[in-house]
């Protein structure tokens, strides 16, 4: 008895190690688990695509230092040695020196330039905007990803369990079909087709649970994560309440393309100016100090000096490389100016097109949840009649396929609503500000 008493505890014990070993990939899982909200946070944090923008900006920010270093003074040192074959002299003057060295100071500051640099300088300055723009672009895109990758994983787990329920059902009809045959109510043929139909139903379960891996791989890849990761329903969104005149206003204002056509047109303007630059004359002025060296010293030498000069340059003909740069200069304006007005009709045309699939989505949705429950209740009534011999094989699979359409186009059709508002938010220029809860 005691032996036993041992035994019994030993066994609860290594129960009770069992359930915790068991419990620990649980709360492993659970912390891998990532609401929409994590996930927009993580992408922004990861992806390279807002890594490569930030550059961007830092490349624009440089450039406005270069053009900037073109106003500035220009200070030059310069050192140099000679040695010279021999000293010679002419009668009782020293001419040439054994050795000399020599060493200078030069600083070049230009005055005018035809407005050259400083339309250079403003350029620099209005493309770090658009960089700006584009870092802000990048990370809508980047939102716009995520989620669609997100709803692809929740599309995916659903689209896993209709099938599995599916393949549940098919198990069932092909017991009712074998428990039939068995007391001669049904032919070896319909027994038959109910294995093909549970064959079929595990395949395309195998299909589906291959899909949500893939999907789930999209995500991470979107995201940046080396871990395995799962996903959490989001609660539906606030629809946008604006009419659609209000929101391609609000697509004007916020949109970070069109910002950036604007910064281009800017530039180009910018462009015109430097141009017209080079038909006007510059003048700088250069500050020289010298210092020299010679051994033996030479009759003249003179060993320290300094000098002023002011230099105007005036461009007579250079064979017609100002006028077709003028020509360019102007063309590339016009180009800017059509490119905008194209992008203000696509922003328009594209705002609709996502008001319209909002509108849609919201519209069918109730349409396939009727469908749904109608298929539902169709397939029980349907199984029932197939049990005591009143429906055929046929029609029950028929009836199973008819539901298992029903659930995914309602499945779907609640996530494709959620993706459109998304789009319609992105389309609008909106969509950091309304997912994230911060203004760009």
């Amino acid at each position: 008895m005691r032996l036993w008493g041992m035994r019994k505890v030993l066994g609860r014990l290594l129960l009770l190690a069992a359930l915790a070993a068991f419990s620990i990939p649980a709360r492993v899982y659970a912390q891998d688990a990532v609401t929409l909200q994590d996930a927009y946070r993580m992408a922004l944090e990861n992806n390279e695509a807002i890594k490569i923008a930030g550059e961007g900006v830092s490349q624009a920010k440089t450039n406005l230092d270069k053009a900037t270093s073109r106003i500035l003074p220009n200070l030059t040192a310069e050192g140099g040695y000679t040695k010279y074959s021999e000293a010679k002299t002419s009668g009782a003057l020293a001419v040439q020196p054994d050795e000399s060295s020599r060493a200078d100071l030069k600083v070049t500051q230009p005055l005018y330039t035809g407005g050259r640099e400083w339309a250079t300088r403003r350029q620099a300055k209005i493309l770090i905007e658009k960089s700006r723009e584009g870092l802000e672009g990048a990370k809508e895109n980047i939102i716009k990803a995520t989620a669609g990758a997100y709803f692809g994983v929740l599309k995916a787990g659903k689209d896993v369990e209709i099938k599995r329920a599916a393949l549940k059902r098919a198990v069932e009809r092909k017991n009712v079909a074998q428990a039939r045959f068995k007391v001669g109510e049904l032919t070896r043929s319909a027994v038959l087709r109910a294995e093909a139909d549970e064959a079929g139903a595990e395949a395309e379960l195998t299909r589906s649970e291959s899909g949500l891996i893939d999907a789930k791989n999209r995500l991470k890849r979107v995201l940046g994560a080396d871990r395995e990761i799962s996903v959490i329903e989001p609660e539906p969104q606030s629809p946008m309440t604006e009419g659609v005149e209000s929101l391609v206003l609000k697509a004007l204002a916020s949109r970070s393309d069109y910002r950036q056509s604007e910064s281009d047109e800017k530039a180009a303007s910018e462009g015109i100016t430097f141009a017209r630059g080079g038909f006007l004359p510059s003048l700088r002025i250069e500050g020289l100090y010298s210092h020299k060296d010679q051994s033996p010293k030479t009759t003249f030498f003179v060993e320290n000096s300094t000098s002023a000069t002011v230099v105007l340059t005036y461009p007579l003909f250079e064979g017609g490389l100002r006028k077709a740069e003028l020509s360019e200069a102007r063309s590339k304006l016009r180009e800017s100016e059509l490119r905008r007005l194209g992008l203000k009709r696509d922003i328009e045309v594209d705002v609709r097109d996502s008001f319209n699939n909002v509108q849609s989505a919201r519209a069918v949705i109730d349409s396939y949840r009727k469908q749904a429950s109608f298929a539902e209740e169709n397939y029980k009534m349907v199984f029932e009649q197939f049990k005591f011999g009143l429906a055929t094989t046929v029609d029950v699979t028929d009836a199973d396929a008819t539901l298992i359409s029903a659930q995914r186009s309602y499945a779907n059709s609640l996530y494709d609503l959620e993706l459109a508002v998304l789009d319609l938010k992105y389309s609008t220029g909106t969509l950091f500000e309304e997912t994230i809860g911060e203004r760009k």
